[in-house]
């Protein structure tokens, strides 16, 4: 992304939108990397305040990044030009991606544990949904650990036994 920053920093009044277009293919690109290799480390590590501060850095850069870009490609003009006042309003009022972060922390949402009992599908169903199935962060891959860990008795016996792989992620969901 380092270089990425350094070349639209250093671009000339006029620009070539292909290689404009190209290099955010090249951002979309490392973002996405990013945040699968940090979802593994997040997974893997118990440090996740250090995390969080990582993942919050990296996002303010691919988001400020991101911005500039869509502000060249669509106004064919150089993004340093744009004023910090202009870039924040258009933050405000444009969605540019996976880029709405919230500014405040809310609390954590835990995910319900499911055991089996028709009772408790809606709920478990809708909250999955909302915090996991609905991620575009998280692949599948890890969307089956969060079912594993969220599942118990008679849920956990259906799907104990199924590889934990992106491809059987969908298949244990609709074994639920």
């Amino acid at each position: 992304m380092t270089h990425i920053k350094k070349y639209i920093d250093s671009l000339p009044d006029t620009v070539d939108k292909h290689d404009v277009n190209f290099r955010l293919q090249l951002l979309e690109e490392v973002w996405e990397e990013y945040n699968a290799a940090q979802d593994q480390l997040e997974y893997d590590d118990d440090e996740t305040q250090q995390h969080e501060l990582d993942r919050e850095a990296f996002t303010e850069t691919y988001c400020e990044l991101k911005a500039r870009i869509d502000i060249m490609i669509s106004e064919d003009r150089r993004a340093r030009d744009v004023s910090l006042a202009e870039l924040q309003k258009r933050r405000a009022t444009h969605d540019y991606g996976k880029c709405l972060v919230p500014k405040i922390k809310l609390p954590t949402t835990e995910i319900p544990k499911f055991g089996g009992q028709i009772t408790e599908l809606k709920h478990f169903h809708d909250t999955f949904n909302s915090l996991i199935i609905n991620n575009q962060a998280l692949n599948d891959f890890k969307k089956f650990h969060y079912l594993l860990s969220s599942v118990t008795n008679e849920a956990h016996q259906l799907i104990q036994n199924l590889p934990v792989t992106q491809q059987n992620f969908h298949l244990a969901w609709n074994l639920l």
